[in-house]
């Protein structure tokens, strides 16, 4: 892995040009959710003009494209930011895999960095869904972006129809959904994500982030543990109550949702994450190094650096 050094500019007789990274962990064998906190936060700091870092390319065509993020990069892996970055970029990163000896080499290696569920709350939702939405759903589901071991294809098999939709995930098999349509009476695409998460008022899902997704919408969303990986940030759905349906086969499940959306729990409010300081501090760096040579000391910005 390319190690972040702290080494000092050669370049003469130029301006520091800093920039705003964030990098947000992702692959087809995982889901978004850090790509979705990280596009909500970019969304939010435009005025520091930010470039969105995936773990893969798909992921950062997604974020432009679906996301509304403008300037997106896939670099393949974490380790390969520094090919990328200059010395004092900042940095904002969405990865749970970092380790302390990493971390402390990007905090050298950077003016600021900040790291989520640290530094910037996990339940960063974008702003867009917190507008008011109108109910197109009754019911819908949607599992995850990915399915790489199939384990919620096989979850459905030899299921009751159910009359609901199923949002497809952003990396399921192309081969599935003739098998998707034998337990749901409809199948959506991928690019629909923000409609139906948005609109659907019992939304049935495995992804911590999208429940909040929903919960921002104003509606009332089901989280459904996976069998095939551990799911993190549940301490989530306990924040705002978030109820849990559960069952070994998918007819199982649907009885544990039906009975739970009959008598749906009351869930906290979810605010919409308050980034005026944390942009006031990238702009007030920003401005305070736009003027310096590379080649000169800048240890009297930050002298416990």
């Amino acid at each position: 892995m390319h190690k972040f050094k702290r080494e000092k500019f050669t370049k003469k007789d130029e301006e520091l040009e800093m920039k705003l990274y964030l990098y947000a962990k992702s692959s087809h064998r995982d889901t978004l959710d850090n790509t979705r906190r990280c596009a909500a936060l970019s969304n939010m700091l435009k005025k520091c003009e930010p470039i969105l870092c995936t773990g893969d390319y798909r992921a950062a065509i997604i974020a432009r494209e679906s996301m509304d993020v403008k300037n997106t990069m896939g670099i393949d892996a974490m380790g390969n930011l520094p090919h990328t970055m200059e010395r004092l970029d900042m940095l904002v990163y969405d990865n749970e895999d970092v380790t302390q000896e990493m971390h402390t080499q990007m905090d050298d290696f950077c003016t600021r960095l900040y790291k989520f569920g640290k530094d910037i709350p996990l339940d960063v939702v974008d702003e867009r869904y917190f507008n008011k939405h109108n109910e197109l759903y009754e019911k819908a589901i949607f599992f995850s972006d990915e399915d790489y071991k199939k384990w919620f294809f096989d979850f459905c098999e030899n299921s009751k129809k159910y009359e609901m939709a199923l949002l497809n995930g952003n990396y399921f098999f192309l081969d599935t959904q003739k098998q998707f349509l034998k337990s749901f009476n409809e199948v959506i695409d991928e690019e629909e994500y923000f409609e139906v998460i948005s609109q659907t008022k019992h939304l049935l899902s495995g992804s911590v982030h999208t429940c909040l997704e929903s919960l921002a919408s104003g509606h009332k969303p089901v989280f459904f543990k996976r069998g095939d990986k551990e799911v993190l940030h549940l301490e989530l759905l306990d924040k705002y109550n978030i109820p849990t349906a559960s069952g070994d086969t998918l007819d199982a499940l649907m009885l544990s949702y039906e009975n739970i959306i009959k008598n749906y729990p009351k869930t906290n409010p979810i605010e919409c994450f308050d980034y005026k300081e944390l942009e006031e501090e990238i702009l007030k760096t920003l401005k305070e190094f736009a003027h310096i040579s590379p080649a000169l000391d800048y240890s009297h910005y930050y002298p416990d650096r």
